[in-house]
């Protein structure tokens, strides 16, 4: 496959696995006729020709540079949900949401005008790769297997396979930040009401 040609079908990946995920459906053991026609029944939705184009093509216009570390996010959550091996566990989720939000905290602002510093001329230079490396070394570490996905992101930025050639982009994206935010804010008030709940529990034990 020619480098035009991944530039042609990568922004594709996401939309399909998102969408595949959604026809899934809430159900955590959908059955196997489910598990293989929704991922095809996706792409056919998303190859509905509209004005001359696919419709893939249109939601590309909305994001055109879907993020690494979505997309294999997206695939390792469908893999789960088709009957595939549980790729991620709990606490590999929770570092790919905490992460996800702190690139979001460092990148978006400028992009809202919030912030005087354009972040995103970090992507440029070897400091965000060098920052990547370091969590990733800091998550092998302790064993969490996000950091095989920030592995394939330090690639991209090395090889840059995609059509932009920012680091941020292999990194994150609209979509990825705003789900980090979301599943970053309902972890921390699940916590608090969870230490709620024992702090509770150990007053009514005291004497």
């Amino acid at each position: 496959m020619s480098i035009d040609c991944f530039h042609y079908f990568y922004p594709a990946f996401a939309p399909w696995l998102a969408l595949s995920l959604l026809l899934l459906g809430r159900n955590p053991h959908p059955s196997r006729l489910r598990s293989i026609a929704s991922p095809l029944i996706a792409a056919g939705i998303l190859l509905i020709p509209l004005e001359h184009f696919p419709l893939v093509r249109w939601i590309a216009l909305l994001e055109s540079n879907p993020s690494i570390t979505l997309t294999l996010l997206l695939a390792i959550a469908l893999i789960a949900r088709v009957g595939g091996p549980r790729l991620f566990r709990s606490q590999d989720w929770r570092a790919a949401w905490l992460i996800g939000s702190m690139a979001s905290l460092v990148l978006y602002p400028a992009a809202l005008g919030l912030s005087p510093f354009d972040s995103y001329n970090l992507g440029w230079g070897p400091l965000l790769a060098i920052a990547t490396a370091a969590i990733t070394v800091v998550l092998l570490v302790i064993g969490n297997r996000f950091a095989y996905v920030l592995v394939l992101v330090l690639l991209g930025m090395i090889f840059h396979p995609m059509e932009s050639t920012n680091d941020w982009d292999c990194l994150i994206d609209a979509c990825y930040g705003i789900f980090s935010l979301i599943a970053t804010i309902l972890i921390v008030i699940s916590y608090k009401i969870s230490t709620g709940h024992s702090g509770n529990a150990r007053r009514k034990a005291l004497p």
